[in-house]
């Protein structure tokens, strides 16, 4: 009689556990699933040594399988939804984020050149264009009044690196006299 006892408190466990990821009650049913689970166990090892090891076999094989499906079906249910404030299988969107000042994306940034407005020790303050940006270095300190070019965006973090020559070569804004169509042509090479 004392096995049937130990079945039910196993049946009253996984209950519980359902219970804990559906209703929002603060951990009082996980609570009372662990002493479902431990109740169930001294039952069942006072019956006998190979009913308490074949339901701790059971308990060690379908729980792990109950909460992964749990955990794949939680946002899904009422509870789930709310909490996520979102539509199962719409994903959570992310607006681009923008600079304080010009309303440039932080994503158009990488590649352009600025200028240190305070000591980047590793963060600090960088003018790229009129964009007053919070930006951190990638290595090495730099000072202020050093020209920087912006590297990437990393979790809404602009950061940058000391510019080289090539990157200040690259980025020179000096217009350059267009070639004529022989000019261009005679650049091309057609061996």
């Amino acid at each position: 009689m004392s096995l049937f006892f130990a079945i039910a408190l196993l049946f009253a466990f996984y209950l519980f556990l359902i219970g804990e990821f559906l209703l929002p009650t603060g951990g009082l049913l996980g609570f009372g699933a662990a002493v479902a689970l431990i109740s169930m166990l001294v039952i069942a090892f006072s019956h006998s040594v190979m009913a308490g090891a074949v339901m701790s076999a059971i308990v060690l094989v379908s729980t792990p399988l109950l909460v992964t499906g749990l955990v794949k079906v939680w946002p899904h249910t009422p509870i789930g939804r709310r909490i996520l404030n979102r539509r199962p299988g719409q994903a959570a969107p992310m607006a681009p984020q923008r600079t304080t000042t010009g309303g440039t994306k932080l994503d158009d940034l990488v590649g352009r050149i600025g200028v240190a407005k305070s000591p980047l020790l590793p963060s600090g303050r960088v003018v790229i264009g009129s964009d007053k940006i919070d930006a951190s270095s990638t290595g090495m300190p730099i000072d202020a009044g050093s020209p920087v070019v912006v590297v990437r965006v990393l979790a809404g973090r602009v950061q940058v690196r000391l510019a080289t020559e090539d990157d200040l070569a690259a980025q020179d804004p000096t217009p350059k006299s267009p070639l004529s169509l022989e000019q261009s042509l005679d650049a091309l090479d057609f061996d």
